[in-house]
């Protein structure tokens, strides 16, 4: 029989085909070896096999045999080679001069056969075959070359089987490698990095982002981008309102973009463009049934994701989640262990502060009784008769503190009077009038034409006042600067503002300046601030840090109006 069709030659061609996979799991080698016993089988000395390339719908050549030259990729439905893969249908062309659909490879090819190459009944490439002799193929011909295009499709999908089978094991290992190794991390920062780096990896894609939402939640801030020079610098923010990362967010499911160019109208276009990039596979990172960010998969291309790197990519986020939080834990728990180390040292300074206390009590007292047999008088206009109201006035408060102190365990709740706060105020400038002159420290003090009245304990408000006074005079240069005070009144709260032109506060200490033994200086203790809140909580006020910088620092406080 003519062309190796006996039935002796057809059983060993396919059994050599089938050896094939024995052979190799290389898919280049396994085509052009396909490729070479057909041109044998069939005695010819030209051909290609073409797969199909569903994200761009056109079939790509993976090997080919006796061409004049490398071909381009073929468009469905074009020629004979397209017309096969389109309507998955056998063909052939006996004369090639007496058919102008196809044009051959070769210049002395004088017929072609075109074979559909199926797995579950859908084509994935097609078996061409090319004959510069007589006789030329005929439509018998179909039979055997189906049967032969069968067996070596059995043979191809087995190896793209195991090949899966190789990369999903390797992508297992890579997981459980990725696990381990963000175990070991306790910053998130790096976590993510981390993620991001092995996700582009672990996906071979172009680019992976990884956007975590602000502290409103109003945002996507991008935390890690890693491109094919590894880890940038880029960074964006997207309003979900001008993405279509919005919509995974708000189903909490994974989406995929295939051409991000007409859904993304955002700042991260910017990247889009300048990196080429096509397609986009957004996968929500969820913890505990809230998203916290999204990981984002790129191509420079267009692309449609498979389902294994669907799954991956949800691993990931997942694997994300988790470690993220773990470290967020973390954070909490040393946070925790450092406010016991805190409550430990206000322990030592409260017993401290009782030793000395008791300590101050009696030459307070003797200072107490010889300021009075002095009975200094001085006539109204003298500005020392106010000066010896006030040491009056600050003896019995140092009295109060004093016993306030060593009555800690078992204290009332203090005196509270009607004040005036203008009033108070002023008086708190006048004990530090002498300081600030020697500072060269110039004040200014705003006041309503109205009187603003509080109810309050007068030695606990002014304290307040003395340390943000202290520490704005200790904010400012050698050479001096000034404060400016403010007082008013809105609803039912009374304000006072101070803001002076010092050197502002470092921005690692600003989110944190109320605790507890926080201090810049060598001399502070770092509890000003935080007693001064604890004093204005106990009078239902609050204190707030409006701004500050290198030109100086704006503290306000506020306190509920008198009700008399």
């Amino acid at each position: 029989m003519k062309h190796g069709e006996s039935r002796r030659d057809i059983i060993d061609c396919l059994n050599e085909i089938n050896a094939i996979i024995y052979e190799s799991y290389q898919l280049d080698k396994a085509f052009q070896t396909i490729l070479s016993k057909a041109c044998q089988f069939f005695k010819v000395e030209a051909g290609l096999i073409a797969v199909i390339n569903e994200d761009r719908a056109h079939l790509e050549i993976e090997a080919h045999l006796g061409l004049n030259k490398d071909p381009e990729p073929i468009p469905l439905n074009i020629g004979i080679i397209g017309w096969t893969a389109y309507n998955r249908k056998a063909r052939v062309i006996e004369n090639f001069k007496e058919d102008s659909s196809h044009k051959p490879y070769t210049t002395l090819a004088q017929s072609g056969i075109s074979l559909p190459m199926m797995v579950d009944n859908k084509v994935i490439g097609v078996l061409y075959l090319e004959k510069t002799d007589t006789p030329t193929f005929q439509p018998k011909d179909l039979e055997i070359g189906r049967l032969f295009a069968s067996e070596a499709s059995k043979v191809l999908s087995k190896i793209w089987l195991l090949k899966q089978l190789k990369s999903k094991n390797e992508q297992l290992h890579s997981l459980i490698k990725l696990n381990r190794k963000l175990a070991s991390k306790l910053d998130w920062h790096s976590i993510l990095n981390s993620l991001a780096q092995e996700a582009n990896s672990l996906l071979n894609s172009h680019s992976c982002a990884l956007f975590l939402f602000n502290t409103q939640k109003t945002h996507l801030d991008l935390h890690s981008m890693v491109g094919p020079k590894g880890m940038t610098k880029d960074s964006s923010q997207i309003d979900l309102r001008d993405s279509a990362i919005g919509g995974a967010v708000r189903r909490k499911k994974q989406i995929e973009i295939h051409n991000i160019l007409y859904t993304e109208e955002n700042a991260f276009n910017q990247i889009i463009l300048r990196d080429k990039l096509h397609s986009m596979l957004v996968t929500p990172i969820i913890f505990q049934n809230e998203v916290i960010g999204v990981l984002n998969t790129y191509t420079d291309e267009m692309h449609r994701f498979s389902n294994d790197e669907k799954q991956i990519a949800l691993a990931l986020a997942d694997l994300g989640a988790m470690t993220l939080e773990n470290a967020r834990l973390y954070e909490k728990t040393f946070a925790s262990e450092e406010i016991l180390r805190k409550n430990e040292k206000l322990t030592t300074l409260g017993l401290l502060s009782a030793e000395i206390a008791h300590e101050i009590r009696n030459p307070l007292t003797v200072i107490k009784l010889l300021f009075q047999t002095l009975d200094l008088k001085f006539p109204d206009s003298d500005p020392r008769a106010q000066d010896a109201i006030l040491i009056t006035e600050k003896i019995n408060h140092l009295e109060t503190i004093v016993e306030r102190v060593l009555g800690f365990s078992h204290r009332n709740h203090s005196t509270k009077a009607t004040y005036c706060l203008s009033k108070l105020t002023e008086e708190s400038l006048q004990l530090v009038r002498l300081k600030l002159n020697q500072l060269k420290i110039s004040v200014q003090l705003e006041k309503p034409e109205e009187e603003i009245y509080i109810d309050v304990n007068k030695g606990q408000i002014q304290q307040v006042m003395l340390n943000l006074i202290f520490n704005a005079s200790q904010a400012m240069p050698k050479s001096g600067g000034s404060i400016h005070l403010k007082l008013f009144k809105h609803k039912k709260l009374a304000y006072f503002t101070i803001r002076d032109t010092g050197h502002g506060i470092p921005d690692g200490f600003r989110e944190r300046i109320f605790e507890s033994f926080l201090t810049n200086r060598s001399e502070g203790s770092g509890l000003g601030l935080s007693i001064a809140q604890g004093i204005l909580s106990s009078h239902r006020g609050a204190i707030t840090l409006l701004e500050s910088s290198s030109e100086g620092t704006t503290f306000q406080f506020t306190l509920p109006l008198s009700n008399t």
